[in-house]
């Protein structure tokens, strides 16, 4: 029986870890483990209170005084097992006593409950929301004769008595009055902003309610947005400012009316690694870690902007996909597939650039192209990715026509077109992109972009004999 109590829990958990399972948030459908683990620990107890001397050899026994090896030790193994049940029963029953109502959140002695805000980071410790319950009683009683404009509803609310109940309406931000949240481990890389209320447990804040029309809100979130814009990296443009910020992505808007049109849109966030096998197991075979999510807890409106957080995995990132599905008709939609590894090139030639390794410029216009080491570059700063979305043309005219392909002697110059997304990148507010040239000598090259059915966005013509 014992070897069966022993398997019921060792096995479950190692084949778990042999075959890396996916286990869901809290082990939860590991919880049939519990019983058998109790019933082993009472069959150790046991064994402790009423074990025999005789069945139990322990050396040391036989160098006791035999009023000890009798009775004593029978009476010293039985106050050694209630002394373990008992110290269990009281520390459990104190921490419990001390922490209701939220007595659910207790821990035990192998978790860290002693620094501050550690448990918020790996727990969501108001899974029954009673703390949000809590709240909701605290802003009824605060605005007695008010009605509430609340974003993210408790579902407790449906419990509170007719007259209460329809003084709580839902509102989407920015409309909303206040915001009634929970701490989830996978977006806490900020500090706490400034709240209306909360609730704490073992120092780390449980539920709490924040009012996003307040000047402390607004000017916490501000400070934030203006953060990321001035030291963090722009990765991409599109409906948000996609920027790299103290490892995690940070998606600023300056007008967040797309996204307050179609608050339920999900947000897709596929992050492909330098080497795949940093990967988590169970994302091996698509080949991305899917970090998708919904904006609840994770965006702050204020003055008609927004700000998202997301954090990223600590491993290398090769690219990440990140974008938009609309919810409802006319919805939100869009996304950008950024390549880490361009940006990082981007920004190696922006500063050779600036620390002059190129000469000055061959031509200048919208972007300024310089010609190094038998390729092209092209750069402006700042940029936005409406600047490179036009096709780049560029046309090299040989010295000797005879070099030219085939196909461009007609013309009499090689074509060499080129979109940016396959030669550039960009890194922050800056675009990059470089063009190998041939190998033949070059008279000149004229090179420019243009929109089909529009023409020229602008145009340089150089000489670049050598």
């Amino acid at each position: 029986f014992r070897i069966l109590l022993l398997g019921c829990v060792v096995l479950p958990v190692a084949v778990v870890i042999v075959l890396q399972s996916n286990i869901y948030q809290g082990w939860r459908q590991m919880y049939f483990l519990w019983g058998p683990f109790c019933l082993l620990a009472a069959v150790g107890l046991r064994a402790i209170a009423n074990g025999n001397a005789g069945k139990i050899r322990w050396k040391i026994v036989a160098w006791l005084p035999g009023w000890v090896r009798g009775g004593g030790l029978h009476m010293a193994r039985r106050a050694l097992a209630y002394g373990i049940t008992g110290v269990g029963l009281i520390t459990t029953l104190t921490a419990m006593a001390a922490l209701h109502p939220h007595q659910q959140v207790y821990f035990n002695a192998l978790v860290d409950t002693k620094t501050p805000g550690a448990l918020a980071k790996r727990y969501d410790m108001d899974y029954w929301e009673v703390a949000r319950w809590q709240l909701l009683e605290y802003l009824l009683a605060r605005y007695p004769d008010d009605t509430l404009r609340v974003w993210a509803i408790s579902k407790k609310v449906r419990f509170l008595p007719q007259s209460d109940r329809i003084r709580i309406v839902y509102a989407p931000p920015p409309d909303a009055d206040f915001y009634l949240g929970s701490r989830f481990p996978y977006w806490r890389d900020a500090p706490d902003p400034p709240t209306l209320r909360s609730i704490k447990a073992y120092g780390s804040v449980i539920a709490f309610i924040l009012a996003p029309n307040s000047d402390a809100y607004r000017d916490y979130y501000l400070a934030e947005y203006n953060d990321v814009e001035a030291n963090g990296t722009l990765l991409a443009r599109s409906a948000f400012d996609i920027y790299a910020h103290n490892g995690a992505l940070r998606y600023l808007s300056a007008d967040c009316a797309p996204l307050l049109a179609d608050p339920d849109a999900h947000f897709f966030l596929h992050v492909v690694p330098n080497d795949p096998a940093d990967l988590p197991a169970d994302s091996r075979e698509r080949g991305f870690e899917n970090l998708g999510f919904w904006i609840i807890g994770r965006a702050a409106f204020f003055d008609g902007k927004c700000i998202i957080r997301r954090m990223l995995p600590d491993y290398p990132i090769e690219r990440i996909a990140t974008g938009q599905k609309a919810a409802t008709p006319g919805g939100a939609e869009w996304s950008v597939d950024i390549d880490l590894a361009a940006h990082a090139a981007a920004r190696v030639v922006y500063d050779g650039i600036v620390a002059g390794d190129y000469g000055q410029p061959v031509a200048q216009s919208r972007f300024d192209v310089y010609l190094r080491d038998n390729a092209l570059t092209y750069l402006k700063a700042p940029c936005a990715p409406d600047d490179a979305d036009a096709r780049f043309f560029l046309h090299i005219f040989p010295a000797d026509p005879a070099d030219l392909p085939a196909d461009g002697r007609e013309h009499g110059f090689a074509n060499l077109d080129f979109q940016f997304a396959d030669h550039g990148a960009y890194a922050g507010d800056i675009c990059a992109a470089s063009r190998e040239l041939p190998d033949y000598a070059v008279e000149r090259i004229r090179t420019g972009q243009f929109v089909s059915g529009e023409g020229r966005v602008w145009g340089a013509e150089f000489p670049a004999a050598r």
